[in-house]
């Protein structure tokens, strides 16, 4: 059995030159396509055929024609070659995106919400976003901007405020009538909590701030992030804490009702965080001064 080429010692200048004149069948149109002299594309073409010990071409006066071991390579190879120029094309293409990481809940209340109007404004400038509960690493993931939660600044990255989360007790509006109405503070004691996250520090924090006793945390409904929680608190689940900026909508549309006074609780700010060498790239810019001037001043 014949031993099969090495891929790392395939002759890719010998194959270009013969895939090029073999698709045009002429020397000179494979040399002007490839910026080479024809005498450097037959120099090839003769280079491939004494290493793989075949005739590729009959060279007649004038004219070129393919053997039939040059017809055998020949579609093959013009795939293999397309395939390679539509993976380096996808490639730039999506270098000239602008790819962002966001935490889960900030994109799907806030950001998806409002895309449209950025997209409107910069039609040119393609977002693509990844959605995540773990901040963006810039060092190593190839992302142009992180809409991060709480975290150090990193050296060789500038990062802007857009949000102060603060947090208040959000709830179904049935919460408000039936056998266990809830009118005050202490009326959480009768609820199911639901929370973000296993060591309920949330809820654990607005209760100290409140001045709430007794209220049961461990037998509330844990889940993975914000948006989840307050999904379950809309179909009346429990009472969830919520961000005022990203439950705006739900307030409004009385799909969430805050049974109480406003005691929020502070737990963290967001940030819009990008690589301070990429500060000029398309798209980086603009989108941070989009972010930051779309986000409601009076509440952020």
């Amino acid at each position: 059995m014949q031993k099969p080429l090495n891929r790392a010692r395939l002759p890719l200048n010998a194959l270009r030159s013969f895939e090029s004149a073999a698709r045009h069948l002429s020397f000179t149109k494979a040399a002007s396509e490839l910026n080479v002299t024809q005498g450097a594309v037959s120099r090839q073409v003769k280079l491939l055929e004494e290493q793989l010990d075949v005739i590729l071409f009959h060279r007649l006066h004038r004219q070129l024609k393919l053997t039939a071991q040059g017809q055998l390579l020949l579609p093959q190879l013009t795939d293999a070659f397309n395939i390679v120029a539509d993976a380096v094309q996808r490639l730039v293409s999506q270098t000239k995106d602008l790819n962002l990481k966001v935490h889960p809940t900030f994109a799907i209340r806030w950001l998806i919400p409002r895309l449209h109007n950025f997209q409107a404004r910069y039609p040119k400038i393609q977002v693509r976003f990844t959605t995540s509960n773990v901040n963006v690493d810039f060092k190593q993931e190839n992302f142009d901007l992180g809409i991060t939660y709480r975290g150090e600044k990193i050296p060789g990255t500038a990062r802007k405020k857009i949000l102060t989360e603060r947090l208040t007790p959000v709830c179904a509006p049935v919460f408000l009538t039936g056998e266990t109405p809830l009118k005050n503070y202490q009326d959480l004691r009768n609820h199911l909590l639901l929370h973000n996250n296993p060591d309920q520090r949330e809820w654990r924090l607005w209760a100290g701030q409140a001045k709430v006793d007794g209220l049961s945390f461990e037998r509330g409904q844990i889940f993975e992030i914000d948006d989840a929680a307050l999904q379950a608190a809309t179909a009346g689940l429990g009472v969830a804490l919520g961000d005022l900026l990203l439950v705006q909508e739900d307030l409004k549309t009385k799909r969430l009702v805050a049974p109480f006074d406003y005691i929020e609780v502070k737990t963290g700010n967001y940030y819009i965080s990008w690589l301070e060498k990429n500060e000029s790239k398309p798209g980086v810019k603009e989108f941070q001064e989009w972010l930051v001037k779309e986000i409601d001043p009076d509440i952020s």
